[in-house]
């Protein structure tokens, strides 16, 4: 800061840099914001299982009888991936319960190749992994591609019952513990295990009502909204303590 035109000392710069340092770490402190994620993430999971966990008067209903069944891409090869149409990887379905649109793969598809498609609303189950707890993970897509594809380790399905399960609530369906206590049964193996399909799919879930959808969806995309918020604070606070401090010891 200048004063009376007179450009600040180098002694005087140092001490406003390092009490900006100062202040940045005790508002860290203070805030104590990874903490705040910590338990907004945690409160949102408690809420979400104590939803599933107490559902009265309920929808019975099987996907067999919301949705159809797909499966991912069938007949590539190794030189078909890299380039070309986007899909949803396996790592996409397995880390997410609503798929990134940042996080796709490529693959070589015909003009006249039949391969079935991903549609908003849908949702995704991996079918295989070493462990049964890693079979039926699910993720849902609520994004806008017309021409995607799905992997083929991966099971797709087509929601078709709107007026029985909403899409943007299937996220936190598959994120219950009720949902995995559902599909856990159905992935049978021994070295490997596999998601029993036709069983899986005939089986009936409890599901809420569309009003108690949309309101357990309402609350925890409000808490969503304020962990990204939160997640977004601490990243600034962190990069403006860093450019701070470059600037202080160079």
């Amino acid at each position: 800061m200048e004063v009376d035109g007179v450009p600040p000392s180098p002694a005087s710069l140092y001490r406003l840099l390092k009490g900006a340092v100062v202040s940045l770490t005790r508002l860290f402190t203070h805030l104590s914001v990874s903490a705040l994620i910590k338990d907004d993430i945690t409160l949102s999971t408690a809420i979400n299982n104590r939803f599933h966990d107490s559902i009265k008067n309920g929808v019975e209903a099987s996907f067999s009888e919301i949705g159809t069944t797909y499966s991912g891409l069938s007949g590539k090869s190794s030189e078909d991936f890299g380039r070309g149409k986007p899909f949803v990887p396996y790592t996409n379905v397995f880390s997410n319960s609503v798929v990134d649109e940042e996080d796709m793969g490529e693959v070589r598809i015909g003009e006249n190749e039949k391969q079935n498609r991903v549609e908003y609303g849908d949702l995704l189950l991996t079918l295989s992994s070493e462990t049964p707890n890693e079979v039926g993970v699910g993720a849902v897509y609520l994004g806008c591609c017309k021409e995607l594809y799905l992997n083929s380790f991966c099971l797709g399905i087509h929601i078709v019952r709107k007026d029985i399960v909403l899409p943007t609530y299937l996220p936190y369906l598959v994120e219950s513990k009720m949902f995995r206590r559902f599909i856990f049964p159905f992935a049978q193996g021994s070295t490997r295990y596999n998601l029993q399909k036709s069983d899986f799919e005939h089986k009936k879930i409890t599901l809420p009502k569309i009003v108690e959808q949309q309101r357990i969806t309402e609350m925890l995309n409000s808490l969503s909204e304020k962990i990204v918020l939160e997640s977004t604070v601490q990243a600034r606070m962190y990069e403006c303590k860093k450019a701070l401090l470059k600037i202080l010891f160079i």
